[in-house]
């Protein structure tokens, strides 16, 4: 019998709202066929006596896609065509330090897109 939560989830990781991706650690280790959901939230910042609003990205991988994704990792998300071939879009840096979620079924983690022109 199936995990439930894992089925869950596996059922969130291929909704709308989701996205494909390949992830690349910083040691070059290439992984083909992720899923990941990409968010923002909005973080306050102190500046002088005023505050400022900042947003950052945060994106939620599978543990079964990605065992242990580091600070400096890149993914690049992208959407799979007719055919079923990845198509890449956008390159995602990670950034911080992946929180696990109560289930231990996916990481959570902070990423900021990667300048084309460098």
């Amino acid at each position: 019998m199936s995990d439930p939560f894992a089925s869950a989830l596996d059922a969130i990781f291929h909704a709308p709202g989701s996205e494909a991706a390949e992830h690349t650690s910083i040691y070059g280790v290439h992984t083909p066929d992720v899923r990941i959901i990409r968010g923002r939230n909005d973080q306050m910042a102190r500046l002088g006596n005023g505050q400022i609003v900042t947003g950052s990205i945060i994106v939620e991988i599978r543990k079964s896609d990605v065992a242990d994704p580091r600070d400096g990792d890149t993914l690049i998300a992208g959407y799979l065509n007719d055919a079923g071939e990845f198509v890449p879009g956008e390159e995602l840096r990670l950034t911080g330090e992946a929180v696990g979620d109560a289930e231990g079924l996916a990481w959570t983690i902070g990423a900021e897109p990667v300048d084309p022109s460098r």
